[in-house]
């Protein structure tokens, strides 16, 4: 009998994933929760369009999600299942002897632990000509651990403090959204991937600066074990082409910005402070700079010094569904249940 290759063994997981997944039974556990039932009667007709779009895009959201498993839509097509580079025998190997006593997961945060784990399989972690292969055998690595094919005992803890990796959690919790939002990726692939765990870190520095990358990572895997990273079904299935792009206030052009459908995003190092939709996002915009309605948020832009405030847009093409009020603010008000800003109104 031959050793089950990773390729051979990610076919396999991907058809059970598929034979497993029922569309029209989970979107109706999703309505059965109880929560569904305390909203407001437009938060509820909200949902119904949600449930709309789930209908529409059922026959194609299994290779979606499947998709997203894999990395497949937010980054170049992974060498994990084109590839044959890596054996789960090498990653065993390369795991044995560079782990020190760590977790899987504490090897792929930990800066030196991952490059002593690519460097024993022959990567060198700062070319960017092997990114891609990188990505391959840190995803290769996940794949054993999930299966429970490491055999490796953990023998020793992150000794960086409860405490610290918490502080930090308001800002990696922004700023792995963002990178999740802009890819349509999993957290897996964010964590495996050297340029989007850049792109992570450069979205957390523009919230606080000087922050230690390993900590933003120890506080986006704490949000995942938690599950308050789980994505938002509308967001999930209305990508339609949608561009996430995140500008400091203090240097925004308000003329480069674009004047599409969209819902934008205010934010700062504690949270998110509001978030609203607008027919075109730039004129919006500009009617939040010359003076806010929403008084709480007109208060913190009118004080940029003290606590920079950033702008995220989600903006759509004009010929999307989003050009109509209602899909927006189902759009919308997906993502204040979800991310909890200061300013707006819980739905």
């Amino acid at each position: 009998m031959h050793e089950e290759s990773l390729v051979e063994s990610t076919q396999r997981d991907q058809l059970a994933r598929l034979e497993f997944f029922d569309m029209p039974a989970f979107f109706q556990a999703s309505l059965d929760r109880p929560v569904i039932h305390r909203f407001p009667a437009r938060c509820t007709r909200l949902l119904s369009i949600a449930a709309c779009f789930l209908a529409m895009s059922a026959p194609s959201l299994n290779q979606d999600l499947v998709a997203q498993e894999s990395g497949e839509n937010s980054v170049p097509s992974s060498p994990v299942v084109n590839s044959t580079d890596f054996t789960a025998d090498k990653i065993r190997e390369a795991h044995r002897k560079s782990h020190q006593g760590f977790s899987s997961d504490e090897l792929i945060l930990q800066d030196e632990l991952r490059d002593a784990f690519l460097q024993e399989l022959g990567i060198d972690p700062n070319q960017e000509s092997q990114f891609d292969r990188q990505r391959a055998a840190l995803r290769a690595l996940l794949q054993l651990r999930k299966r429970g094919d490491l055999n490796v005992p953990t023998t020793q803890r992150s000794s960086e403090a409860s405490e610290s990796i918490n502080t930090a959690i308001p800002t990696a919790e922004i700023a792995i959204r963002t990178v999740l939002d802009r890819h349509d990726a999993m957290i897996d692939d964010v964590l495996c991937d050297p340029r989007m765990r850049n792109e992570l870190q450069e979205e957390a520095e523009r919230l606080s600066k000087g922050i230690s990358s390993e900590t933003v990572r120890r506080a986006v895997l704490r949000l995942r074990k938690s599950r308050r990273l789980r994505p938002e079904l509308v967001l999930r299935v209305a990508d339609w082409d949608r561009t996430v792009t995140t500008h400091p206030m203090k240097q925004l052009n308000l003329d480069s910005l674009p004047n599409t459908p969209g819902v934008y995003l205010f934010r700062d190092s504690t949270g998110y402070l509001y978030i609203g939709e607008a027919i075109r996002l730039r004129d919006r915009i500009g009617d939040h700079l010359r003076g806010s309605h929403n008084a709480g948020l007109a208060s913190i832009l009118g004080d940029d010094a003290t606590n920079p405030v950033t702008l995220e847009l989600h903006a759509f093409p004009n010929d999307s569904p989003a050009k109509k009020l209602t899909v927006r603010r189902a759009y919308e008000s997906e993502l204040i249940r979800s991310r909890h800003p200061r300013f707006n109104l819980q739905p």
